[in-house]
């Protein structure tokens, strides 16, 4: 079921929970590695769901919304993906 907002709050909506999303997702990223290379692999798997889990709840109330809010945030989270390798200076 999908609700009815004006589409000015479904991308303000989506675009806001992307960009959180994946601004969180792509932080811990480099917590993930850092325990993959000391060789806790088990935390590093779980903190790995975790971290999928999370988008994929966040996705799929979006997609409860309805296409505009799914739309931008994944643009949000791709938005959000680009600061954090700028941020620590990766090339994509």
């Amino acid at each position: 079921m999908t609700h009815h907002f004006p589409l000015v709050a479904q991308i303000a909506i989506g675009s806001l929970v992307g960009l959180a999303a994946g601004a969180l997702h792509f932080a811990t990223l480099r917590c993930n590695v850092r325990l993959l290379i000391t060789g806790t692999p088990a935390r590093a798997i779980g903190l790995q769901l975790l971290r999928l889990a999370g988008v994929a709840v966040l996705f799929g109330a979006l997609a409860k919304l309805g296409a505009w809010p799914l739309l931008c945030g994944a643009a949000g989270l791709l938005l959000a993906r680009g600061f954090i390798l700028r941020r620590v200076q990766v090339t994509p």
